[in-house]
């Protein structure tokens, strides 16, 4: 009786074995296909493109101060009219437009001299400023090189430097960052080409600052830079772009 036990419980034996073999082999399988699949998914390659597109400035904006001193207000500022319509009258005859001069506020500050013993020599500065904004920047250029003629005039002005800008420049950058993804695109697909592998579709960018500096200028700043100073300019990007890659 114990014999006959002994072998009916061997196929049982057999039968478990085998199934838990089956399971870790299809285990094994799935758990390495699974691995492969997450690998795949997670091939990722990241590349940074560049991109320059010029763009010239078609508006250009200069401001000039007037100012006057006289030992009262009163008389600082009656003198300063006349100071303020003789440069109006000097700009205009140079070519800039009327509607183009807008006027700011008049400002007053009282200038004390000390002469000693408690004595005191008490003045008044009165000033206004003059902003001009106008697309004839051949006209402001040359304006704004001899705009010390009415310094010797009498006049006391001071004149702050041209700044240029480019009303599309919005546009500017939007074909600059165009073409700096696919400036990335291009390069990702040489380094995937040259291991043998695939460029599959973009996952993420990131933009960068914008540059915007005077024609081939090499200045790069990690704020970004907008230059004023130069009538043609080049508008920078850089974009790093991350794509999937196969095997």
């Amino acid at each position: 009786m114990p014999i006959r036990g002994r072998s009916l419980a061997l196929p049982e034996l057999f039968l478990g074995l085998l199934s838990i073999g089956i399971a870790v082999v299809l285990t094994a399988r799935i758990v390495s296909g699974t691995i492969h699949d997450a690998r795949h998914i997670r091939d990722t390659l990241s590349v940074t493109g560049s991109a320059r597109k010029p763009i010239s400035s078609d508006l250009v904006r200069w401001s000039l101060t007037v100012s006057r001193q006289a030992p009262t207000a009163a008389a600082a500022a009656k003198r300063l009219r006349g100071d303020v319509a003789a440069v109006r009258h000097f700009l205009e005859a140079q070519g800039v437009p009327s509607n183009a001069i807008a006027p700011r506020v008049v400002s007053s500050q009282e200038q004390v001299v000390s002469l000693g013993h408690h004595r005191r020599k008490i003045s008044y500065r009165v000033s206004q400023g003059l902003d001009v904004s106008t697309r004839k920047l051949d006209v402001v250029e040359r304006t704004a090189t001899t705009v010390g003629g009415l310094i010797a005039q009498g006049i006391d002005v001071s004149a702050d430097s041209p700044a240029y800008i480019s009303t599309e420049l919005t546009e500017a950058k939007l074909r600059a960052l165009a073409a700096a993804t696919e400036d990335a695109r291009k390069r990702a697909e040489i380094l995937v080409h040259g291991l043998g592998g695939k460029l599959g579709p973009m996952r993420r960018t990131q933009l960068g600052v914008y540059q915007i500096t005077p024609r081939d200028s090499t200045q790069v700043s990690d704020y970004g830079i907008n230059d004023t100073t130069s009538r043609e300019k080049d508008v920078n990007a850089v974009v790093t772009a991350t794509f999937a890659v196969s095997r």
